[in-house]
């Protein structure tokens, strides 16, 4: 495996990380505008891919950045996100992120559009690398050929949401959930579905999360089911994660492993920050040599509430018939390989959230 450049590495000094959006208001409750700017200059390499549309060195990314509106009207709530590509002059689709109308109350809330499933969720928000080159997805919820496949934003989904203090629950329900420009403007394919249910339970210092979802007709494992597990450990400057997932296609042996995560963050000093993850997926049912792992760390300074740079890097190792990527989901350019390769990345950005 060919080594990073060192004197790219060395151009910055640190990583962010996500930070807390903060809406502009308009008018009122009636509407709020808020977006996150996230783009990184990176330098990858694919240990031996020999792709025209992936190849080795420097690029530009934009990190899942977007601009929302959204909103309340006395029992009425919406949203309209979208993603902005800032890198380049690709042009997104108009709500194309969580974008939703709904009603709430003391009840809770119930939501109808698109939104990201429970299972997605949780793996988020145990997460400490999101949308950079270290992000979870390049393992979590990824097959060993196929990539990210699990980590769904879901359309003509319906949720039911409630929210305390210490417990939040969702319960979704989508038919038709993934792209399907066949079926546009027609009654929805009822024989694609999607169920799902997540809990999250937040006492003292400590957060479980947990996630099921069953799915008919995915584009990918076809028919099954998929359930993780996280716990968050919150001591002082210090925050210890671990996440447990297992997925259970029916005819998909690909995706029919279980997969461990495990990541640390520690204040360094006052806006500075350390970031540990580990994760590793074994080898799926009927197969040999089909697993992999992925190291990733960063270090991060947030120059104010709304703006933070960061430093970040990222390895893959896969067995032999193995092809999980370096980077892969959230981040804008993905960092595939070839089977048994150790992709690679590393990543100077700059977020800023409002």
């Amino acid at each position: 495996m060919k080594n990073p450049v060192y004197t790219f590495a060395m151009t910055g000094c640190v990583l962010f990380m996500p930070l807390t959006a903060y809406a502009v208001e308009v008018a009122g409750d009636l509407l709020h505008v808020y977006g996150k700017i996230h783009l990184s200059v990176d330098n990858s390499d694919t240990d031996g891919l020999n792709d025209a549309d992936y190849q080795d060195g420097i690029s530009i990314s934009s990190n899942s950045s977007r601009l929302g509106f959204k909103g309340r009207y006395q029992q009425l709530i919406y949203q309209l996100e979208q993603e902005v590509r800032v890198d380049d002059s690709s042009a997104g689709n108009f709500a194309d992120r969580n974008s939703y109308i709904g009603v709430t109350g003391s009840w809770g809330s119930v939501r109808a559009g698109i939104y990201d499933t429970p299972y997605k969720s949780v793996a988020a928000s145990w997460g400490i690398l999101g949308d950079t080159v270290g992000d979870r997805r390049a393992i979590l919820g990824a097959g060993y050929q196929s990539g990210n496949q699990l980590n769904e934003r879901v359309k003509n989904m319906i949720m039911y949401q409630h929210k305390t203090e210490t417990i939040k629950v969702q319960a979704m329900y989508a038919v038709d959930p993934e792209d399907d420009a066949a079926n546009a403007g027609v009654v929805d394919n009822n024989k694609h579905e999607m169920l799902g249910a997540g809990l999250w339970w937040d006492v003292a210092d400590f957060i479980i999360m947990m996630a099921y979802e069953d799915w008919t007709g995915h584009s990918y494992i076809s028919n099954g089911k998929a359930y993780r597990v996280a716990a968050v450990l919150q001591l002082s400057d210090h925050r210890i994660g671990a996440i447990y997932e297992n997925i259970d296609p029916d005819t998909a042996n690909e995706f029919s492993r279980a997969a461990y995560g495990f990541n640390w963050k520690w204040r360094l000093i006052r806006d500075w920050d350390l970031r540990l993850q580990y994760l590793l997926a074994d080898s799926a049912d009927d197969s040999t040599d089909t697993g992999g792992s992925n190291f990733s760390t960063a270090v991060s300074h947030q120059l104010n509430r709304q703006t933070g740079i960061y430093l970040a890097y990222t390895l893959t190792s896969n067995d032999a018939n193995a092809s999980f990527q370096a980077v892969d989901g959230g981040h804008g350019d993905e960092v595939k390989t070839v089977n048994g390769g150790s992709p690679s990345s590393i990543s100077l950005g700059l977020e800023f959230s409002f």
